[in-house]
C-alpha cells in the first residue's frame, strides 16, 4: 500500500493481544483510535434504521431462521407466460411495484410490502415498455403494443392507467426524484419528462444506455462501450464520465475504478445529501475495490505488485476522508477470496479459515472455520455477500441462504432456496424460478 502521512505503525507485541492472527501479524492503522481494546468490544446488534437507510448490504433484523411472510407465483399472476421470474421493479415505503412476463413483453402490479396483496384491481400490462415510480410514489408506464392506445401513462391508486402523453418512442423507465426519465427503443437516446410529460432535458450517446439511481442518490446511465456517467438530474450535464471503468456506491460517496492497463487505479468522492464532491478525495493507483455489497471500500493491490506479494494487504476507505481507515496486512492473510460484507469484511487466511472485523472501526468480531469439505454452500469462497444484519453476516449461492455467526465461530442459520437471495430496502427476497418471496425479519 502506498505510504501516507499520519500512520501509526503498531509493534508486533501489542498487536499480537487484539489481532486474532498468527506470528508474524502487521497491522498498520491510521486512526489508532479508532481500533478497539480490551475494554472496547464491538457492539454487536443493528439500529432499527440505519442512518444512510437499508442500503449497501445492511439488512434488517435476521437473527434467526425467518419465516416467509408472502409468495407470488405464476398460479397467482393473471396472463403469466414464459418461464421468466417476477421481479421487484420498483418501491415507496410499504409498496412495491413488481413486474412479471405476460403476452409479448411484461405486466406491473402494485402490492402491499407486508403481505404481498395487490393494491392495483388488476395488473398493467405495457407490453415491450416498462414502468417505475418516483420518490413521491407516482407510477408512470410505457405502454407498446397492447390493447391500450401506444402512450406514457400515469397509473391511479386502484391500477387505472391515466392522463395519457406521447410515448415519443420510450421503451426504459426510471423515476428520478419527482419526474421519470426515459430511454427510447435503440437505447441511445435519454430524455427527463415531468409528470405531465414535459421534457426537462434530453441528450444522446454513443452507446446503448441503461440507467439507475444510486443507493446515496446519484443518477447513474451507463452505456454498452463501458462508458460511466453520473448526470446532474435537473440539467442532463455530466458531473463526473469515464471510459473502461466502474462506479461502486457507498453510503458517504463512491469508487470509481479504472480498469485500463495504464489507467488502474480507484478515485474516491464524497456524496453528501445527494450531492457529488466535484474533486476526489482521494486517487489511489494501482489499487481495486474488492468486490462484495459493503458500507465501506475494500482496496488491494492489482496486477503485478498484487502478483509479486507473498501475503495479503489490505486498506479500508471512508469515500468521504482523503485517508484510509486502517489498514491490514499479514503472513498468513490471503490475497484472494476476501469479502467485504454489510458492515464487516471477511479476511480469508491461508489455511482457509477467517477473520471478521468491522469495517468502520476494524474492530474484532470472531473468526470462522475452514469450509467443510462436504458442506459446499457454506463455503463462502464459493459464496455471494447478501449483506450483514446484527452481528451476522449473510451469504447465499442458488442453493442455500446462510447465516454466518463469527463471534461463535458457527452458521447461525440457513434456508435451502432454488434461485436467487436479493435485497429489497433492506428486506431478503427470493426469485426462485416463477415465485417471488420476502423472508419476514424479526
Amino acid at each position: 500500500m502506498p505510504t501516507r502521512s499520519g500512520r501509526v505503525r503498531s509493534s508486533l507485541r501489542s498487536l499480537r493481544a487484539r489481532v486474532p492472527f498468527g506470528i508474524g501479524t502487521v497491522a498498520l492503522v491510521l486512526a489508532a483510535a479508532l481500533i478497539a481494546t480490551a475494554g472496547g468490544v464491538l457492539a454487536i446488534g443493528s439500529p432499527d434504521r440505519p442512518s444512510s437507510g437499508y442500503t449497501a448490504g445492511q439488512l434488517r433484523s435476521y437473527p434467526s431462521t425467518p419465516d416467509t411472510a408472502w409468495t407470488l407465483s405464476s398460479q397467482d399472476l393473471p396472463d403469466y407466460s414464459s418461464d421468466a421470474g417476477i421481479e421487484v421493479a420498483g418501491t415507496h415505503g410499504d409498496r412495491w411495484l413488481i413486474s412479471y412476463p405476460s403476452g409479448i413483453g411484461r405486466a406491473y402490479l402494485l402490492i402491499e410490502r407486508g403481505s404481498g396483496h395487490p393494491i392495483w384491481k388488476a395488473p398493467l400490462k405495457v407490453g415491450t415498455g416498462s414502468c417505475a415510480i418516483t420518490a413521491d410514489g407516482v407510477v408512470g408506464c410505457a405502454v407498446d403494443v397492447t390493447a391500450l392506445p401506444d402512450a406514457f401513462y400515469l397509473v391511479d391508486d386502484d391500477g387505472t392507467p391515466t392522463r395519457p402523453t406521447p410515448l415519443d418512442d420510450t421503451h426504459s423507465v426510471v423515476g428520478v426524484g419527482s419526474s421519470f426519465l426515459r430511454i427510447n427503443q435503440s437505447g441511445y437516446r435519454v430524455t427527463m419528462r415531468t409528470v405531465d410529460g414535459d421534457e426537462v432535458w434530453s441528450r444522446s450517446f454513443a452507446a446503448t444506455a441503461s440507467a439507475q439511481v444510486t443507493d446515496n442518490g446519484l443518477l447513474q446511465i451507463s452505456t454498452n462501450d463501458a462508458t460511466e456517467f453520473l448526470v446532474d438530474p435537473a440539467t442532463g450535464r455530466d458531473l463526473l464520465h469515464c471510459s473502461q471503468c466502474s462506479i461502486t456506491t457507498y453510503p458517504t460517496g463512491i469508487a470509481v475504478s479504472h480498469d485500463g492497463l495504464d489507467t488502474r487505479g480507484v478515485d474516491t468522492y464524497a456524496v453528501s445529501d445527494g450531492t457529488l464532491s466535484p474533486e476526489p478525495t482521494a486517487r489511489s493507483a494501482g489499487l481495486r475495490v474488492v468486490p462484495g455489497a459493503s458500507t465501506l471500500p475494500v482496496l488491494t493491490a492489482t496486477g503485478q505488485a498484487q502478483m509479486e506479494a507473498t501475503q495479503g494487504e489490505y486498506e479500508i476507505r471512508d469515500p468521504a476522508q482523503g485517508r484510509a481507515l486502517w489498514q491490514i496486512t499479514d503472513p498468513e492473510l490471503s490475497k484472494a477470496n476476501t469479502r467485504p460484507c454489510g458492515a464487516y469484511v471477511a479476511f480469508a487466511l491461508k489455511d482457509r479459515s477467517r477473520a471478521v472485523y468491522a469495517l468502520a472501526d476494524g474492530s474484532h468480531l470472531g473468526n470462522l472455520p475452514e469450509p467443510d469439505i462436504e458442506s459446499p454452500d457454506t463455503n463462502i469462497d464459493q459464496l455471494r455477500c447478501v449483506g450483514s444484519t446484527g452481528g451476522l453476516l449473510v451469504f447465499a449461492n442458488g442453493g442455500q441462504i446462510t447465516a454466518f455467526d463469527p463471534a461463535r465461530g458457527s452458521v447461525a442459520w440457513a434456508e435451502p432456496i432454488l434461485g436467487r437471495a436479493r435485497v429489497v430496502d433492506g428486506f431478503v427476497v427470493l426469485e426462485q424460478g416463477t415465485t417471488l418471496s420476502m423472508l419476514r425479519p424479526h
